[in-house]
């Protein structure tokens, strides 16, 4: 057995409140630069947005009308008009 396997088997037998502080004492090595790196979740969310544009955005025709329907005054809850 690799120590990477002794390490995978003791991660998968730890307490699930600390996975969060292995992973964060994890990330603090230096990586193999040759090595795939997966996508952080910064990357992740610039992915969606670049589908979301790619597939021609939100279908808003008028920004400005749709920053002003988004933005009307509504009656919020408890509290007098």
């Amino acid at each position: 057995m690799t120590v990477k396997d002794q390490l995978k088997s003791e991660i998968d037998r730890l307490d699930e409140r600390y996975l969060g502080l292995v992973y964060k004492i994890v990330c603090q090595f230096p990586r193999d630069p040759g090595k795939a790196r997966e996508k952080t979740w910064d990357q992740e969310i610039a992915m969606l947005f670049q589908e979301i544009s790619d597939s021609g955005g939100l279908d808003i025709r008028d920004p400005e009308k749709w920053q002003q329907e988004i933005r009307k005054d509504r009656s919020l809850t408890f509290r007098e008009a």
